[in-house]
Protein backbone atom coordinates (compact mmCIF):
# COMPACT_ATOMS: atom_id res chain seq x y z
CA UNK A 1 0.00 0.00 0.00
CA UNK A 2 1.19 3.58 -0.58
CA UNK A 3 3.07 5.34 2.19
CA UNK A 4 3.50 9.05 2.79
CA UNK A 5 4.86 11.20 5.59
CA UNK A 6 2.84 14.08 6.93
CA UNK A 7 3.67 16.71 9.49
CA UNK A 8 0.25 17.61 10.79
CA UNK A 9 -1.15 15.72 13.79
CA UNK A 10 -4.08 13.32 13.46
CA UNK A 11 -6.85 12.76 16.05
CA UNK A 12 -7.01 9.63 18.20
CA UNK A 13 -9.03 6.75 16.86
CA UNK A 14 -11.04 6.22 20.02
CA UNK A 15 -10.80 6.59 23.83
CA UNK A 16 -10.72 2.84 24.45
CA UNK A 17 -7.09 2.74 23.34
CA UNK A 18 -5.97 3.69 26.82
CA UNK A 19 -8.17 0.91 28.21
CA UNK A 20 -6.56 -1.66 25.92
CA UNK A 21 -3.11 -0.51 26.95
CA UNK A 22 -4.16 -0.74 30.57
CA UNK A 23 -5.19 -4.36 30.14
CA UNK A 24 -1.61 -5.28 29.37
CA UNK A 25 -0.15 -3.10 32.09
CA UNK A 26 -2.35 -4.65 34.76
CA UNK A 27 -0.88 -8.08 34.01
CA UNK A 28 2.59 -8.86 35.27
CA UNK A 29 5.01 -8.33 32.42
CA UNK A 30 7.94 -10.42 31.36
CA UNK A 31 11.08 -8.27 31.09
CA UNK A 32 13.61 -9.62 28.62
CA UNK A 33 17.04 -10.15 30.18
CA UNK A 34 20.02 -12.34 29.36
CA UNK A 35 19.29 -16.07 29.82
CA UNK A 36 17.58 -16.15 33.16
CA UNK A 37 14.36 -17.67 34.37
CA UNK A 38 13.52 -16.55 37.88
CA UNK A 39 10.20 -17.49 39.47
CA UNK A 40 8.73 -18.45 36.12
CA UNK A 41 9.64 -15.19 34.37
CA UNK A 42 10.66 -15.76 30.77
CA UNK A 43 13.67 -13.74 29.69
CA UNK A 44 15.99 -13.30 26.72
CA UNK A 45 18.68 -10.96 25.49
CA UNK A 46 18.62 -7.37 26.77
CA UNK A 47 16.13 -5.18 24.93
CA UNK A 48 13.58 -2.49 25.59
CA UNK A 49 10.76 -4.91 24.74
CA UNK A 50 8.89 -6.48 27.64
CA UNK A 51 6.23 -9.15 27.38
CA UNK A 52 3.09 -9.81 29.44
CA UNK A 53 2.60 -13.41 30.54
CA UNK A 54 -0.91 -13.44 29.06
CA UNK A 55 -2.88 -11.42 26.52
CA UNK A 56 -6.29 -11.10 28.18
CA UNK A 57 -9.25 -11.30 25.86
CA UNK A 58 -11.36 -8.12 25.92
CA UNK A 59 -15.04 -8.34 26.65
CA UNK A 60 -16.57 -8.94 23.24
CA UNK A 61 -19.65 -6.83 22.60
CA UNK A 62 -21.74 -6.89 19.47
CA UNK A 63 -21.44 -4.11 16.94
CA UNK A 64 -24.15 -1.47 16.65
CA UNK A 65 -24.95 -0.94 12.97
CA UNK A 66 -26.79 2.36 13.45
CA UNK A 67 -23.82 4.35 12.16
CA UNK A 68 -24.04 2.43 8.87
CA UNK A 69 -27.73 3.02 8.20
CA UNK A 70 -27.36 6.36 6.41
CA UNK A 71 -25.17 4.73 3.76
CA UNK A 72 -26.84 1.30 3.94
CA UNK A 73 -30.51 1.75 4.90
CA UNK A 74 -31.23 -1.85 3.89
CA UNK A 75 -29.27 -2.94 6.98
CA UNK A 76 -31.93 -1.57 9.33
CA UNK A 77 -33.11 -4.26 11.70
CA UNK A 78 -30.53 -6.80 10.50
CA UNK A 79 -28.11 -8.14 13.14
CA UNK A 80 -24.44 -7.32 12.56
CA UNK A 81 -23.56 -11.01 12.73
CA UNK A 82 -25.87 -11.78 9.80
CA UNK A 83 -24.35 -8.95 7.75
CA UNK A 84 -20.83 -10.20 8.50
CA UNK A 85 -21.73 -13.72 7.42
CA UNK A 86 -23.12 -12.54 4.07
CA UNK A 87 -20.53 -10.01 2.94
CA UNK A 88 -19.09 -10.69 -0.55
CA UNK A 89 -15.58 -10.84 0.85
CA UNK A 90 -13.91 -12.41 -2.17
CA UNK A 91 -15.19 -9.60 -4.43
CA UNK A 92 -14.18 -7.00 -1.85
CA UNK A 93 -10.68 -8.48 -1.53
CA UNK A 94 -10.22 -8.40 -5.27
CA UNK A 95 -11.27 -4.74 -5.34
CA UNK A 96 -8.74 -3.83 -2.64
CA UNK A 97 -5.94 -5.51 -4.56
CA UNK A 98 -6.91 -3.69 -7.77
CA UNK A 99 -7.03 -0.21 -6.23
CA UNK A 100 -4.71 2.38 -7.75
CA UNK A 101 -4.56 5.97 -6.60
CA UNK A 102 -2.32 9.01 -6.75
CA UNK A 103 -0.81 9.84 -3.37
CA UNK A 104 0.62 13.28 -2.52
CA UNK A 105 4.07 13.24 -0.93
CA UNK A 106 3.90 16.19 1.42
CA UNK A 107 0.48 16.24 3.08
CA UNK A 108 -2.49 14.07 3.97
CA UNK A 109 -5.54 15.05 1.90
CA UNK A 110 -9.13 14.82 3.06
CA UNK A 111 -10.11 12.84 -0.03
CA UNK A 112 -8.43 10.66 -2.62
CA UNK A 113 -9.45 9.53 -6.09
CA UNK A 114 -9.47 5.79 -6.83
CA UNK A 115 -8.97 4.83 -10.46
CA UNK A 116 -11.95 2.82 -11.62
CA UNK A 117 -11.89 -0.49 -13.47
CA UNK A 118 -14.25 -3.47 -13.65
CA UNK A 119 -12.75 -5.20 -10.61
CA UNK A 120 -12.85 -2.10 -8.41
CA UNK A 121 -16.33 -1.18 -9.63
CA UNK A 122 -17.68 -4.56 -8.48
CA UNK A 123 -17.01 -3.61 -4.84
CA UNK A 124 -15.48 -0.15 -4.66
CA UNK A 125 -13.83 0.69 -1.31
CA UNK A 126 -15.69 3.40 0.55
CA UNK A 127 -12.79 4.89 2.52
CA UNK A 128 -9.03 5.21 2.59
CA UNK A 129 -7.61 4.55 6.07
CA UNK A 130 -4.50 6.59 6.89
CA UNK A 131 -2.91 4.37 9.54
CA UNK A 132 -0.25 5.77 11.84
CA UNK A 133 1.29 4.93 15.21
CA UNK A 134 1.26 6.18 18.78
CA UNK A 135 4.84 7.41 18.83
CA UNK A 136 5.38 11.09 18.16
CA UNK A 137 7.85 11.76 15.35
CA UNK A 138 11.31 12.88 16.36
CA UNK A 139 12.05 16.57 16.28
CA UNK A 140 12.22 17.72 12.69
CA UNK A 141 10.81 14.44 11.36
CA UNK A 142 7.44 13.92 9.69
CA UNK A 143 4.89 11.37 10.78
CA UNK A 144 4.77 8.18 8.71
CA UNK A 145 1.31 7.31 7.44
CA UNK A 146 0.33 4.25 5.38
CA UNK A 147 -2.85 4.26 3.29
CA UNK A 148 -5.18 1.28 3.08
CA UNK A 149 -8.41 1.16 1.05
CA UNK A 150 -11.28 -0.20 3.14
CA UNK A 151 -15.00 -0.95 3.07
CA UNK A 152 -17.22 0.58 5.73
CA UNK A 153 -19.38 -2.57 5.87
CA UNK A 154 -16.39 -4.80 6.68
CA UNK A 155 -14.89 -2.67 9.44
CA UNK A 156 -18.22 -1.31 10.63
CA UNK A 157 -19.64 -4.79 11.29
CA UNK A 158 -16.50 -6.32 12.82
CA UNK A 159 -15.15 -3.49 15.00
CA UNK A 160 -17.29 -2.40 17.95
CA UNK A 161 -15.03 0.55 18.80
CA UNK A 162 -14.75 2.03 15.32
CA UNK A 163 -16.08 5.61 15.30
CA UNK A 164 -18.69 6.60 12.77
CA UNK A 165 -17.01 6.94 9.38
CA UNK A 166 -17.60 9.91 7.08
CA UNK A 167 -20.42 9.39 4.62
CA UNK A 168 -19.16 7.80 1.43
CA UNK A 169 -21.01 6.41 -1.57
CA UNK A 170 -18.41 6.53 -4.32
CA UNK A 171 -19.76 6.57 -7.85
CA UNK A 172 -18.55 3.72 -10.04
CA UNK A 173 -19.92 5.15 -13.28
CA UNK A 174 -16.90 7.36 -14.06
CA UNK A 175 -13.17 6.85 -14.45
CA UNK A 176 -12.50 7.84 -10.83
CA UNK A 177 -14.23 7.45 -7.48
CA UNK A 178 -13.57 9.90 -4.66
CA UNK A 179 -13.40 8.50 -1.12
CA UNK A 180 -12.72 10.16 2.25
CA UNK A 181 -9.34 9.72 3.94
CA UNK A 182 -9.80 8.64 7.56
CA UNK A 183 -6.89 9.03 10.03
CA UNK A 184 -6.62 5.86 12.13
CA UNK A 185 -4.25 5.85 15.07
CA UNK A 186 -3.18 2.38 16.22
CA UNK A 187 -0.62 1.09 18.70
CA UNK A 188 0.90 -1.22 16.05
CA UNK A 189 0.44 0.18 12.54
CA UNK A 190 2.89 -2.37 11.15
CA UNK A 191 0.51 -5.24 12.01
CA UNK A 192 -2.61 -3.58 10.58
CA UNK A 193 -2.25 -5.59 7.31
CA UNK A 194 -2.55 -8.82 9.34
CA UNK A 195 -5.77 -7.59 10.92
CA UNK A 196 -7.22 -6.34 7.66
CA UNK A 197 -6.36 -9.64 5.97
CA UNK A 198 -8.25 -11.53 8.67
CA UNK A 199 -11.34 -9.33 8.33
CA UNK A 200 -11.43 -9.87 4.57
CA UNK A 201 -10.70 -13.62 4.59
CA UNK A 202 -12.07 -14.79 7.96
CA UNK A 203 -8.97 -16.97 8.14
CA UNK A 204 -6.92 -16.50 11.36
CA UNK A 205 -3.41 -15.31 10.51
CA UNK A 206 -0.51 -17.73 10.63
CA UNK A 207 1.20 -16.83 13.88
CA UNK A 208 3.34 -19.90 14.53
CA UNK A 209 6.73 -19.00 16.05
CA UNK A 210 9.70 -19.39 13.69
CA UNK A 211 11.02 -22.95 13.52
CA UNK A 212 14.44 -23.59 15.04
CA UNK A 213 14.22 -20.13 16.53
CA UNK A 214 16.78 -18.27 18.47
CA UNK A 215 16.02 -15.40 20.77
CA UNK A 216 16.79 -12.76 18.16
CA UNK A 217 14.08 -14.18 15.88
CA UNK A 218 11.54 -14.85 18.61
CA UNK A 219 11.54 -11.32 19.99
CA UNK A 220 10.27 -9.69 16.73
CA UNK A 221 7.66 -12.44 16.40
CA UNK A 222 6.43 -11.81 19.93
CA UNK A 223 6.22 -8.11 19.15
CA UNK A 224 4.11 -8.88 16.04
CA UNK A 225 1.62 -11.04 17.96
CA UNK A 226 1.44 -8.49 20.77
CA UNK A 227 0.88 -5.65 18.30
CA UNK A 228 -1.92 -7.53 16.54
CA UNK A 229 -3.62 -8.15 19.89
CA UNK A 230 -3.37 -4.48 20.85
CA UNK A 231 -4.87 -3.37 17.54
CA UNK A 232 -7.74 -5.85 17.89
CA UNK A 233 -8.49 -4.58 21.39
CA UNK A 234 -8.40 -0.92 20.35
CA UNK A 235 -10.74 -1.50 17.42
CA UNK A 236 -12.99 -3.80 19.43
CA UNK A 237 -12.85 -6.67 16.94
CA UNK A 238 -15.71 -9.01 17.84
CA UNK A 239 -14.37 -12.20 16.25
CA UNK A 240 -13.49 -14.84 18.85
CA UNK A 241 -11.44 -16.97 16.37
CA UNK A 242 -8.95 -14.12 15.99
CA UNK A 243 -8.31 -14.03 19.73
CA UNK A 244 -8.09 -17.84 19.79
CA UNK A 245 -5.25 -17.66 17.26
CA UNK A 246 -3.50 -14.84 19.11
CA UNK A 247 -3.68 -16.59 22.49
CA UNK A 248 -2.46 -19.91 21.09
CA UNK A 249 0.46 -18.22 19.34
CA UNK A 250 1.36 -16.23 22.45
CA UNK A 251 1.54 -19.37 24.57
CA UNK A 252 3.73 -21.13 22.00
CA UNK A 253 5.94 -18.09 21.60
CA UNK A 254 6.59 -17.71 25.32
CA UNK A 255 7.29 -21.43 25.59
CA UNK A 256 9.82 -21.14 22.76
CA UNK A 257 11.45 -18.17 24.45
CA UNK A 258 11.64 -20.04 27.71
CA UNK A 259 13.19 -23.05 25.96
CA UNK A 260 15.87 -20.83 24.41
CA UNK A 261 16.66 -19.28 27.76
Amino acid sequence: MPSITVARPCPDLCPVQAHAQGLAQKRSRVPLATKCNVNGIVAIAPTKLSLPRTLPRPVLREVEVNSLLDAYPACAGIPAEYIRDHLPLSTMRAALQAVATSVPESSLPKELDILMNDIVAAACPTHMFAVYGDASPACGQKRRVTLFPAHALVFGTHCANLPALPASQPSTSSARATVPVVPVRLPSPETFPLLQSYLYTQQPPSLAPPCDSDLLRLAPHAKKVYGLWRNACVLGVVDAPLYDAIEASWERTLSAIQACS
